[in-house]
């Protein structure tokens, strides 16, 4: 699939009539991006809170989870707002644990000006239903990201540790795309599940109903700390690439950059924890800084200095660069605390 191909696609998503505001600064952003050369911070994803109604096997949020940190307040979401738009961020994104459980969340997100700014929602689907999805939207909510792991219910289930959850978010899925919400698809794919028939009825299933399915790597930590037997093989890495230039709807995160090929990670996308922490990604474990301490400009500057940050690292660093994981991510395995402070995880080996 070509680049262009993919622009136009990824465009289809971020682009809101009906928000002047956002349209004004996405062209702004392209035209830095693509005509000057120079990407700007793209894409900030926040984690409200670490509760959830599921109990996914690959669950990273109870290594995250403290009780006795001070969790953001509005007023400081408002200002990691501001001092995202800054950097050029023009795409918000919420999850959790489960975002939809959270009974401040219209607050939130309206502390991230929807008018200038793409909102997404990451959710497992399973409480949707019509009365939640026309107050998201009424509140300035673009897409959805929802969490479908197979095309075969059981599966789906199981992997999502709670029976009948396949077609609650089947469900919720058809009910946002009629109410004119933008949908796409998350699926967590490993070795073992990649090439297996529900993965692959998710694939045909974008297809059809035309939005994007986002394939997502998986990752030795959370409840999968240190099982590398999950990570995917060259092979399986080359299949993938296969995939991509064969269904135009199929992304993983490499393909949604407005720079280069590779990992966006700090770059174009930061992710911060509900107690201010700033991450590369939702599964790397290692505090850049946190934003209650920082200006996010002065922890995203610092984290640039990094070799693996730098550029556009051409494997994803949490799942597919073994060098990487054994130096660094490792480091996160049994740890008292997480996430692991920056000087502890890289300035011993002189990153």
């Amino acid at each position: 699939m070509g680049r262009w191909n993919e622009f136009f696609i990824n465009m289809k998503y971020a682009f809101r009539p009906h928000k002047p505001r956002l349209v004004g600064r996405l062209i702004k952003t392209v035209v830095q991006s693509y005509l000057l050369g120079r990407v700007p911070l793209r894409y900030v994803e926040c984690a409200l809170d670490f509760a959830c109604n599921l109990k996914c096997r690959h669950c990273f949020t109870e290594s995250l989870k403290d009780p006795t940190r001070k969790k953001l307040s509005v007023e400081d979401y408002r200002n990691i707002a501001l001092q995202c738009m800054r950097l050029g961020a023009v795409n918000f994104s919420f999850q959790g644990g489960e975002p939809l459980l959270l009974d401040n969340l219209a607050e939130i997100i309206g502390a991230f000006e929807p008018g200038r700014n793409v909102i997404s929602v990451t959710t497992n689907g399973t409480l949707l239903n019509k009365k939640k999805i026309i107050e998201l939207k009424k509140i300035g909510v673009d897409i959805l990201t929802i969490s479908l792991d197979s095309s075969i219910a059981q599966e789906h289930d199981a992997f999502r540790g709670a029976e009948g959850s396949f077609q609650k978010t089947m469900d919720g899925l058809y009910l946002a795309l009629k109410n004119g919400l933008r949908v796409t698809l998350g699926c967590v794919v490993t070795h073992q599940t990649l090439r297996s028939k529900g993965v692959q009825g998710l694939v045909e299933l974008a297809q059809q109903l035309n939005v994007l399915l986002y394939l997502i790597l998986p990752v030795p930590a959370g409840r999968w700390e240190g099982q590398r037997q999950i990570l995917l093989t060259r092979d399986d890495l080359l299949y993938i690439d296969e995939l991509l230039q064969k269904f135009c709807y199929l992304r993983t995160d490499f393909q949604a950059n407005l720079g280069g090929h590779g990992c966006g990670a700090v770059k174009e996308i930061l992710y911060i924890t509900p107690y201010g922490d700033v991450l590369a990604c939702p599964f790397l474990h290692i505090s850049l800084g946190n934003c209650l301490e920082e200006p996010i400009a002065l922890i995203r500057d610092r984290a640039l200095t990094n070799p693996y940050f730098a550029t556009y690292h051409d494997k994803c660093l949490a799942s597919t660069d073994e060098e990487f994981i054994e130096k660094f991510l490792s480091k996160t395995f049994q740890a008292k605390r997480l996430p692991l402070a920056w000087n502890e995880a890289f300035e011993r080996q002189g990153c």
